[in-house]
């Protein structure tokens, strides 16, 4: 997927020049996006057959069409709020209309408790399907957006830090590179972080430099806003 500068300044340009074109383009790359987060907004797997699915899509649109850099998130972030905040519209207005219309024929609540037990077992057992569907495509995310800087995931796992308190420093550098676009980028276009960046960062160079894959690793977790990964792993 996307670096969050590399998409921020695609959102900027779409602003810029108004094309068309350049917005089609941007919002066919962004698909994905507009599944994954319709998925966890509603807490299963949306698909393009669903209602909730082209409300999130014209609500990323909206957000190409708000968003500035003034606001200190990310793209990805801020469309999240903006779908957010169509589909709740969606929901209240949804329940307005099942609260006017009969649910059931009178008499007919014996029937529908009777299997009450089963319907129970038979949600939690979809809410863990769509669960591990929703992870397999973060998953697939992760997996094509550490490729971009020539990261496997094998590697990635073997090259992991072993104690617990590096892990913890780095998820906070990991925090500030994402919060600072400038300071991103100047990580990012340094092979070997220099003295000057490693202070700011507040960590050895050599530990910045042993990591480095890692700490890429938990940026685009941040960036692509990667629910059950981010949570897996403490951002």
């Amino acid at each position: 997927m996307f670096r969050g500068t590399d998409l921020e300044m695609r959102v900027l340009q779409v602003q810029e020049t108004h094309s068309p074109e350049q917005r089609d383009e941007l919002l066919r790359e962004l698909e994905p996006h507009v599944r994954r987060i319709a998925s966890r907004i509603c807490r299963r797997v949306v698909t393009p057959h669903d209602d909730e699915y082209m409300i999130a899509y014209r609500a990323i649109d909206e957000a190409i069409g708000r968003y500035n850099p003034e606001h200190r998130a990310t793209f990805l972030s801020f469309a999240y709020k903006v779908i957010q905040r169509r589909l709740v519209d969606y929901f209240r207005q949804e329940g307005r209309h099942q609260r006017s219309i009969p649910l059931s024929a009178p008499g007919a609540r014996e029937e529908e408790t009777h299997n009450q037990e089963l319907v129970a077992l038979s949600f939690e057992r979809h809410k863990k399907e769509e669960t591990d569907r929703l992870r397999r495509l973060e998953i697939e995310i992760f997996i094509r957006s550490l490729e971009k800087y020539g990261i496997t995931l094998e590697e990635l796992t073997k090259k992991s830090p072993k104690h617990r308190d590096t892990r913890e420093s780095l998820l906070q550098v990991a925090k500030m590179l994402v919060s600072d676009k400038n300071l991103m980028q100047k990580f990012l276009s340094q092979k070997k972080t220099e003295k000057d960046l490693a202070k700011t960062l507040g960590l050895h160079r050599r530990t910045l430099n042993r990591h480095r894959n890692y700490l890429i690793a938990l940026t685009i977790v941040v960036v692509e806003d990667l629910t059950l990964i981010r949570s897996y792993i403490g951002l």
